[in-house]
């Protein structure tokens, strides 16, 4: 007869048998998870606490990046006291000094008039235009004479303003436009890279990008009750910037950062993996859903997954930060227009998935009847191909890319009751 196994032989069966289909689970979550939380959120996890961030400005703060350099101030007491620091600005953060020039890594240069605004290589009669937003607006990595702003108005034979500023939120470029109160131009232009709704929620640019060299404040809309609420820029001198090293001041501004709370919430994303990707399901199923075959989009529309324009907190600042922007130029005699400006990834995601990210805006632009341009979906419907995008954006559109972008825009200005052609 046999004797029946004993509890410890059970016991390592039912060991043996789980531990294949264990590593199995694992090996699967642990894919599912790297290639579907983006990178961006990942290299979130881990609650980024305020002590992470004063001790992030211990070390930079001895060797401060110098953001902007310009001989002619370099003898400026509150310049030397900042590191180099000279793009500060107490209303906005930072800005553009006037009649700046300076190089970049990559000696480009960049050259600036009395208002700060970035020269264009044209010196026509009329100038009709201003344009306001982010570096996509700025035309970083390019010389003068390649941004699209000079592109354009040699279309135009007028002159365009060009005030984007690198790091911008859209907060920050209504805010600029309505302190410059003298600049009354025919048409003026709010430029939205659908990235910068990003930015309206954030006060502390490192709680948003953590080691970026940018380490100041900026002012930010809050809601309140069922208001939303201007927050001025914490820092209100230089002499303020010191304050960045303590912890309550710190934690202040916290309570106003989306960023910094949600790192905070962000779930584990470590082994148990099959734990891990139970947490982050929600995201992973909408990845995943993106990337499904467009002949499934019959019956699952894609849904781009940590997309802040389907927040409601985020979309209402952006919405309420364009209507501000339109009020104002319309009470100033100005013809506004929004620009949702284009960038390589935007155009292959609109092509490849048919996902708009910014459809929700669009369709707040569409009902408000405000006038705008959707260069994202304009470019996207050329059908450019992945050597062609290439060749219109490392990182920052290029001199191709931005030639692209004026036609686009000339196209829709060219036929505009404000603007007489020359």
């Amino acid at each position: 007869m046999h004797s029946k196994p004993s509890m410890i032989k059970k016991v390592a069966y039912w060991i043996l048998a789980f531990v294949p289909l264990f590593i199995i689970l694992e090996a699967s979550a642990y894919i599912l998870l790297k290639k579907t939380i983006p990178s961006r959120i990942s290299g979130r996890v881990g609650a980024r606490n305020i002590e992470f961030q004063l001790d992030q400005r211990k070390q930079t703060s001895q060797n401060q990046h110098q953001i902007v350099s310009d001989s002619k101030t370099s003898t400026n007491s509150h310049s030397a006291k900042v590191g180099g620091l000279r793009m500060f600005n107490p209303l906005l953060g930072w800005d553009y000094p006037p009649d700046i020039t300076y190089q970049d890594i990559d000696n480009i240069t960049y050259n600036h008039g009395p208002m700060g605004e970035r020269l264009t290589c044209t010196s026509y009669k009329n100038t009709p235009i201003s344009t306001y937003g982010d570096s996509f607006t700025y035309c970083a990595n390019v010389q003068d004479d390649c941004t699209w702003q000079t592109f354009l108005a040699k279309r135009l034979n007028q002159n365009v303003l060009n005030f984007g500023v690198g790091g911008y939120g859209t907060d920050q470029a209504v805010l600029k436009h309505e302190l410059q109160n003298q600049i009354n131009s025919k048409i003026v232009m709010l430029c939205i890279l659908p990235e910068n709704i990003n930015r309206v929620v954030n006060i502390y640019r490192p709680f948003y990008t953590y080691n970026d060299p940018l380490r100041l404040t900026k002012p930010v809309f809050v809601k309140k009750g069922d208001q939303l609420v201007l927050v001025p820029n914490p820092l209100k001198s230089v002499d303020d910037i010191d304050k960045l090293d303590d912890r309550e001041f710190m934690m202040e501004l916290a309570k106003y950062d989306y960023w910094y709370q949600l790192d905070q919430k962000l779930p584990g994303l470590s082994f148990p993996w099959t734990v891990s990707l139970f947490h982050w399901h929600e995201a992973v199923l909408k990845q995943i859903g993106i990337s499904l075959p467009r002949t499934a989009y019959t019956f699952l529309k894609p849904h781009y997954p940590w997309n802040l324009f389907d927040e409601d907190y985020p979309f209402s600042v952006m919405c309420h930060l364009v209507d501000r922007f339109v009020a104002n130029a319309s009470a100033r005699g100005s013809f506004p227009i929004i620009v949702i400006m284009p960038h390589k990834d935007y155009i292959q995601e609109s092509m490849e998935h048919g996902v708009n990210r910014v459809e929700r805006l669009v369709k707040y632009l569409t009902d408000q009847k405000y006038p705008f341009i959707d260069a994202v979906q304009i470019m996207a419907n050329m059908g450019p191909s992945g050597s062609e995008l290439g060749r219109m954006y490392h990182g920052h559109a290029t001199a191709q890319g931005n030639e692209i972008l004026a036609d686009v825009i000339f196209n829709h200005l060219k036929n505009l009751p404000p603007l007489k052609m020359d």
